[in-house]
């Protein structure tokens, strides 16, 4: 019977891992994020193989394990962006997985020690960070949000940001290809197995707890609506009756989640568009209807000037006040093409005992944008989307990680996506699909409170250190080259 060494080297066991590993990557980017759990699998048998063979033969079974993966975005990044964009984006991370591969095989050989297990996930974190910091895309690309869905592994992400969740999937299928590499060298692999162990049960217990805490926040009803697609047609062209049509039939929708009990509605983004001769009076509509109702109304909405556009979201108190007047920061890149202008400042305000927040789609995206939010204390965020029907689940799920960083809850509402409640854990507790571009309502209950987090308070330190970390490693590297 052939030991696992030589099964290994087998030139059929290298590609039946590497289809596996492709496909295990392949589903686990899905973007309906029903099968997150195979990322910590996925790359057991490539960083397995890596140390037995030579390094341009691991950097090819990387690079093509990985890059089968990344395959499962490329038809949504191509109705994103132009064909050569999402295919260069396709390919570059595969490209630096494999460099990732290749750093951590040659700690690993060089070092034969268990604390060599911390090349990968380490490498991969710093990664993660430094494109967060520089990617117009933000933390969009980051592996953490295939974990979304598994709420005692998230609760991390309150000390760590979403770093911490990168750290744990590639941390465990790092220590489970080198424990099975040192097991055929006769190596102890007590200590490699025992850190995981400790690490993932403390991570796990530290989740359970944090779930398992009591909701003592003030109950709100709210309510979300977006009207079917089919109302904005031709609706951009300045024509004011054609804008007063839409914004009577948001009227309309708000009254009725009135008549259901909400006290705070919001709306999508871009809800309704208003130039600078009708944003005036088609606002004092909104402004009575609060007044009248004693309802807070959060509007999204596009201002179109001569030349450029604004991307706004105006959030109306109970009592008629305009509590904000926010103005999207964080463009996506097709926004910017036509014409839209970024704000520069965050959207905080203070109705009543608590601060909340108003932050639009993309900016959901970027994770120091929101953290500024997050050092404030808001009780709740209120985010205003516009999604692109595949993606409505993920780019929901992205938001949604900024809570449990941020420790609030989210009230967001996107157009041809999804609309949720969710508390400052994460957990979704009422969802509705619009991703069919049809008339969409949710009404539903939130308790709202604010619970500061470490991340809060430390902000990207778990990044700075896996920084310092990868530079060390690297280091050693060069260290032992030269011996």
């Amino acid at each position: 019977m052939p030991s696992i060494r030589l099964l290994a080297l087998s030139k059929g066991f290298q590609l039946a891992s590497v289809l596996f590993s492709g496909l295990c990557f392949y589903f686990g980017f899905s973007l309906n994020g029903n099968w997150g759990w195979l990322i910590w699998i996925a790359p057991i048998l490539i960083l397995y193989i890596s140390l037995q063979v030579k390094p341009g033969k691991a950097f090819l079974i990387a690079f093509i394990a990985y890059l089968i993966g990344r395959i499962s975005w490329l038809p949504y990044l191509m109705s994103l962006m132009p064909a050569v964009v999402a295919i260069l984006f396709t390919l570059i991370l595969p490209l630096i997985f494999a460099l990732i591969v290749i750093g951590s095989r040659k700690i690993v050989l060089k070092s034969q020690n268990w604390f060599s297990s911390l090349a990968f996930p380490v490498f991969f974190t710093a990664f993660e960070w430094i494109l967060f910091i520089f990617s117009k895309d933000g933390t969009a690309a980051s592996i953490a949000y295939t974990q979304s869905s598994y709420l005692p592994v998230i609760q991390i992400a309150s000390i760590t940001g979403i770093l911490g969740i990168t750290f744990l999937i590639t941390f465990f299928p790092s220590v489970i290809a080198i424990a099975c590499f040192f097991k055929q060298n006769n190596k102890n692999i007590t200590p490699l197995v025992g850190v995981l162990t400790i690490l993932l049960a403390v991570s796990l217990l530290y989740g359970w707890i944090r779930l398992n805490q009591p909701e003592t926040g003030e109950p709100l009803i709210l309510g979300l609506v977006t009207v079917d697609e089919s109302a904005y047609k031709e609706v951009y062209g300045h024509d004011p009756v054609k804008e007063n049509k839409l914004t009577d039939l948001y009227l309309l929708e708000v009254s009725g989640l009135a008549d259901q009990g909400a006290k705070v509605i919001l709306l999508p983004e871009k809800a309704i568009i208003v130039t600078d001769s009708t944003a005036a009076p088609i606002l004092q509509k909104f402004i009575q209807l609060a007044m009248n109702r004693q309802v807070q109304i959060i509007i999204g909405g596009t201002r179109q000037r001569p030349g450029f556009y604004l991307n706004n979201a105006w959030v109306i108190s109970n009592r008629g006040k305009l509590l904000a007047d926010y103005q999207k920061v964080n463009l996506f890149i097709g926004e910017a093409m036509d014409g839209c202008r970024p704000g520069n400042k965050t959207g905080i305000f203070n109705p009543g005992s608590t601060n909340e927040g108003i932050a639009i789609c993309k900016d959901l995206d970027f994770q120091q944008f929101i953290l500024g939010y997050s050092k404030k204390k808001p009780s709740v965020l209120y985010v205003p989307a516009w999604d692109f029907i595949v993606d409505g689940w993920l780019h929901a799920r992205m938001a949604i990680l900024r809570s449990v960083e941020g420790g609030f809850s989210m009230v967001r509402n996107a157009r041809q996506g999804r609309l949720t409640l969710n508390d400052w854990r994460g957990k979704v507790l009422s969802e509705a699909n619009s991703e069919s571009g049809h008339h969409t309502i949710l009404l539903g209950n939130l308790s709202v409170e604010p619970h500061p987090t470490i991340y809060a308070k430390a902000g990207d330190w778990f990044g700075l250190v896996n920084g310092i970390a990868a530079i060390g490693f690297i280091f050693f590297m060069i260290k032992k080259r030269k011996t």
